[in-house]
């Protein structure tokens, strides 16, 4: 078994179908292509003396590169060790020297300004392959190594469990932690999406705005690949180039955080783009807004998919059924797998209980790099305890209440953010919400509403709890309201970090 056994499985089958086309430089590279390029990379990471089972980190954004040298990490059976191009070198030095990488592959421009200054404090590093321009003393070049390896390779086998990727979480709270994904979790989870989820096939082209380093990538890139599509890159997103794209390579699908998808019904005219080819958008990473979903289907046309999943899942565990979905619902659950709603006790409640999801399925990751105790609090006889707070209803549809830290309780009720910003979304002149809990000497806490409001637009906090006070029990809504005319603070993946509005704005 290889995760890159569906390049080479695709490139026999029709080696010019179209694999990557990269939006910058308008060049297209077909399974065929594709599959040599890995081959050749494959070949040049060997003779530097990687080993089956040694970690080689990636620090690139998205682009044919990324692509390659994480198939060719796979295909040599390494571990691959992609990061966000956005951080900085005290994080990039702590993924390094926790992982003990012995090979970094980095865009030159950030490698120079980020990793070179603190390189001789990560000692297991012995070299650093540098992509673009301008060139990196020190470093070789990824173009030089591609165009001197060798074009066939044999493909290691690998075990099932046998890790093939270490994707170190967020960091919310602490240090971030890696989290070993097997080959077999992301083989079965591209299978299950690319069949059940995302109603792909070999003539479509998917297009995404995260970063590959997210667990989004099993969605985003892997199920496409499984099922033969091909895949729309670019480096960054910008939702006015997005929409070019969409309509200029005429792609069928899109995914994005929810953020994503505000910025692209911001900036959408019809008389501006055309995308008729659309059909498919997907979300996750964070709760869309029931909301949006309806803006987003009438605004583009498409079907829209809701999925929820996490980094230890391997991504998507619930997925939305296109045409019988529910707003505001993460869907129903994959067939085979398993998931329950646990109260405080760990007795599993029933619909419409609110308890902790803990999670069973292929995709359940094989714990956290050389963190023994913690992965011993996350998994418990193959189950994950995922944090989140969440119910379902007698049809069998589940609903993420919200994270369980995040939960307010105000003079001994309960309330959960997410219901609260999903009504607060609903009022015409707000953008964006957020809600946290703050200290409170009567009620211990009470929610707090930090809002952007739409450009142009105007309310006061009066006008505003009163819209939450006529549509939700009378403890729920919040008791002030911030205005704010700046983004909220967000991690690179683009998700709003609750955690700094709530310890530090508060």
């Amino acid at each position: 078994m290889n995760l890159s056994d569906m390049i080479a499985n695709n490139a026999r089958f029709n080696a010019q179908s179209t694999a990557i086309i990269c939006t910058e430089t308008d060049t297209l590279y077909t399974y065929g292509d594709f599959d040599q390029l890995i081959n050749r990379f494959g070949n040049a990471l060997l003779e530097l003396g990687i080993q089956k089972g040694e970690r080689v980190a990636i620090y690139l954004p998205n682009s044919p590169e990324f692509l390659i040298a994480y198939f060719a990490i796979a295909r040599i059976g390494a571990i691959a060790l992609p990061f966000n191009i956005m951080y900085k070198g005290p994080e990039i030095k702590y993924i390094l020297n926790n992982s003990r990488a012995r090979v970094l592959i980095g865009a030159a421009k950030e490698t120079a300004a980020n990793v070179m200054g603190v390189l001789p404090e990560i000692p297991s590093i012995e070299q650093i392959i540098s992509v673009g321009e301008p060139p990196v003393e020190g470093t070789v070049s990824f173009a030089a190594m591609v165009a001197g390896g060798k074009d066939t390779l044999a493909i290691a086998d690998c075990a099932p469990d046998d890790a093939v990727t270490i994707l170190y979480t967020s960091g919310t709270t602490g240090q971030p932690k890696g989290a070993m994904l097997t080959h077999n979790n992301l083989l079965s989870n591209a299978g299950m999406q690319s069949r059940l989820a995302l109603n792909v096939n070999d003539q479509d082209l998917f297009y995404t705005g995260t970063p590959f380093c997210h667990i989004f990538y099993v969605t985003t890139v892997l199920a496409p690949i499984y099922n033969g599509a091909g895949l729309v890159v670019s480096r960054r997103f910008m939702p006015d180039k997005a929409l070019a794209n969409i309509s200029k390579y005429r792609v069928t699908h899109f995914a994005g955080v929810p953020t994503m998808w505000i910025y692209m019904l911001n900036e959408f005219t019809p008389e501006n783009y055309d995308v008729s080819a659309w059909r498919f958008a997907q979300s996750a990473g964070a709760s869309m807004p029931a909301e949006h979903i309806r803006k987003i289907e009438n605004t583009f046309g498409v079907n829209f998919c809701e999925c929820y999943g996490s980094t230890e899942t391997s991504s998507t565990v619930t997925f939305g059924r296109i045409g019988h979905g529910k707003p505001g619902s993460i869907g129903r659950l994959v067939p085979g797998y398993q998931l329950k709603i646990v109260g405080e006790d760990n007795r599993e409640l029933g619909p419409l209980e609110v308890g902790e999801l803990v999670i069973k399925t292929p995709g359940v990751f094989k714990g956290y790099w050389e963190l023994p105790d913690a992965t011993q609090a996350a998994l418990n006889d193959g189950w994950y305890k995922s944090g989140d707070l969440g119910q379902y209803d007698e049809d069998g549809y589940y609903y993420i209440v919200d994270r369980k830290k995040d939960m307010i309780i105000c003079g001994g009720y309960n309330i959960y953010p997410r219901e609260v910003e999903e009504v607060l979304c609903t009022h015409p002149q707000i953008a964006e919400a957020v809600v946290v809990g703050v200290p409170d000497p009567q009620k211990g806490e009470i929610p707090r509403a930090y809002i952007k409001l739409r450009a142009g637009a105007a309310a006061d906090e009066a006008e505003i709890i009163q819209f939450c006070k006529d549509r939700m029990a009378a403890y729920k809504p919040p008791r002030e309201i911030k205005f704010i005319q700046d983004d909220f603070p967000r991690n690179p993946t683009g998700k709003i970090l609750k955690r700094v509005i709530r310890d530090e704005w508060s």
